[in-house]
């Protein structure tokens, strides 16, 4: 979005201001939600380069030596573990892409704080599917929500007033028992 483009729409420029102000406050949510992103990145790259070389130095062994059934053994026991850490760095990087994709959603939830909500969540029925959309979430986050004992844990605007139930708020009554209790005339001030 720039500038140009909201003057072409006849708009003026403190209505520009005020929506490059919200626009740029959308941007560094987004930024803040995929801050971690390159590090993911080269950490997946730096990995597959590891598996990959392990593969190939692999089957370079394996051609060298092919009438030594022990070192065969030892390949294979070898191209195993490679496997299995292959296994295990995927499952890891499912889990990192699951995670960022849940504190993502719980943006659109209004959450406060996503670490503070995560232990209300049944993780095992919470799924990343093949498109990157998660399922199992919404019916979750609908009956936290519904909960009036979790009202804390989402964000319901700026309204900030401490209303308890049974009172106004403004302390009168309790102001005139306290009087009445120590003898004080609430008038003579």
């Amino acid at each position: 979005m720039k500038r140009e483009d909201l003057k072409e729409l006849g708009l003026d420029a403190s209505k520009i201001d005020s929506i490059m102000k919200l626009h740029g406050q959308s941007i560094n949510q987004v930024k803040e939600q995929y801050s971690d992103y390159d590090e993911i990145k080269a950490q997946n790259n730096s990995l597959t380069e590891q598996v990959n070389k392990n593969d190939k130095d692999l089957k370079s062994l394996q051609k060298q030596v092919k009438d030594n059934d022990e070192l065969h053994k030892t390949v294979s026991n070898l191209r195993k573990d490679n496997d299995n850490l292959k296994k295990s760095k995927d499952a890891e990087i499912g889990k990192m892409k699951l995670n960022h994709a849940l504190d993502s959603k719980l943006s659109s939830y209004k959450v406060r704080n996503n670490k503070a909500i995560k232990p209300f969540l049944n993780m095992d029925e919470i799924k990343l599917d093949d498109d990157g959309n998660l399922t199992g979430l919404d019916n979750q986050m609908e009956a936290i929500q519904k909960d009036e004992n979790n009202a804390f844990l989402f964000d319901k605007g700026t309204d900030t007033q401490y209303k308890p139930n049974g009172g106004d708020g403004s302390g009168a009554d309790a102001q005139a028992r306290f009087d009445a209790a120590f003898g004080l005339d609430s008038n003579n001030k």
